[in-house]
C-alpha cells in the first residue's frame, strides 16, 4: 500500500506545456511508467485563462471536481461535488472557464494502449520545440517532415513512439457526468461502511465508488481482485499506522486490505482499475 499526503506536496507549474494558460498540479500517486498498467492522479488548480481546445485521449480519464465548475464543452460542465468518466477515444472540449480545482486520475483503457506519464510528456515537449511550437494546444510544426497542425498531445505521442496516434473507437457518446448527492447510502459489505455504487465502465470494469466510514471504530476495505485508488474526499484518521488527511490519496494493491480507524467521518472515491493483462483484453 501506498499513501502519499496532498499537503505534503508542493504545486508545480509547467506540466501541461502543450496546452495553453496557466495550471498548477500536485502530482500525488502514479503508477509504473510503460506498463499498460500506468496511471497517474494529480490535483490540478486551473486558472480561468486555461484552455484546451476539442481533443481526445487514447485512455481512460475520472475527474472529481473539488471547487468551482469545470467546462467539458459547449454549455456542459462538471460542477463542484461531481464526478466525471471520460472514455478513451471520445472527444470533448474546448474547455475553458473559470478558476477551478479538480482531482484527475488517467489510466489506460480496455483498447490497452496504456498511459504516457507526465515526464515523458515534458520531456518530448522541450525536444519537440526544435522542430516547431505549441499554440493554444496545437503544435504547429516549422522543421521536418511531418503534419504541419496537429493536437499537441498527438504530436507528443507521435515523437514518443514512432508511431501516429491511432485513437479506439468510443464507447460512449459522451462524457457520463455523476452526481454523488443523487445517490443513497447503502450498507457495505463491512459493518459501518456505507457506500455509493456510481458506475461501472467498459468491458474493463472500471468502478467509481464511494465509501463512508464513522469516526472512532476500526473498519477494514476487504481485498479484492484488482488495483484500487482512494483519494479522501473529507474526513481524517489512520490508514493502517500512517494518518491521512483531506485529499489524500491511496493505492492498494490487489489482495490487499486497507485498514482505516476514522477520527472524523470519512468519505473515500474509490477507483477500482482491474488489470488489462489479466483480462487479456484486445485492442479494438
Amino acid at each position: 500500500m501506498r499513501l502519499v499526503q496532498a499537503s505534503e506536496k508542493k504545486w508545480r507549474g509547467n506540466q501541461l506545456r502543450h496546452r495553453k494558460g496557466k495550471i498548477l498540479l500536485k502530482r500525488l500517486i502514479e503508477g509504473e511508467a510503460g506498463s499498460t498498467e500506468n496511471y497517474g492522479l494529480h490535483i490540478g488548480r486551473e486558472s480561468a485563462e486555461f484552455f484546451s481546445p476539442r481533443h481526445r485521449h487514447p485512455w481512460d480519464q475520472i475527474r472529481y471536481c473539488i471547487s468551482g465548475s469545470v467546462p467539458i464543452g459547449p454549455g456542459k460542465t462538471i460542477d463542484a461535488g461531481e464526478i466525471g468518466y471520460f472514455p478513451e477515444g471520445l472527444h470533448y472540449g474546448p474547455q475553458e472557464g473559470p478558476e477551478r480545482t479538480v482531482m484527475v486520475i488517467q489510466f489506460g483503457g480496455a483498447s490497452g494502449k496504456g498511459y504516457l506519464n507526465r515526464d515523458e510528456i515534458n520531456r518530448a515537449y522541450d525536444e519537440l520545440g526544435e522542430f516547431g511550437r505549441f499554440e493554444k494546444g496545437i503544435f504547429r510544426r516549422t522543421r521536418g517532415n511531418g503534419k504541419r497542425n496537429m493536437d499537441g498531445y498527438e504530436a507528443i505521442w507521435q515523437y514518443l513512439t514512432g508511431a501516429p496516434l491511432e485513437f479506439p473507437p468510443p464507447r460512449y457518446s459522451e462524457p457520463v457526468i455523476m452526481k454523488p448527492a443523487h445517490f443513497a447510502w447503502r450498507q457495505g459489505g463491512t459493518f459501518g461502511i456505507e457506500q455509493k455504487n456510481l458506475g461501472r465502465f467498459s468491458e474493463r470494469g472500471t468502478e467509481v465508488t464511494i465509501y463512508r466510514l464513522a469516526p472512532g471504530k476500526r473498519q477494514v476495505l476487504p481485498g479484492t481482485d484488482h488495483l484500487r485508488i482512494l483519494f479522501v474526499m473529507k474526513g481524517n484518521g489512520k490508514c493502517g499506522r500512517r494518518y491521512y488527511l483531506r485529499h489524500t490519496a491511496i493505492e492498494v494493491a490487489p489482495g490487499e486490505t486497507a485498514a482505516f480507524t476514522p477520527e472524523a467521518r470519512t468519505e473515500l472515491l474509490c477507483i477500482t482499475i482491474p488489470s488489462v493483462a489479466a483480462l487479456k483484453l484486445k485492442a479494438s
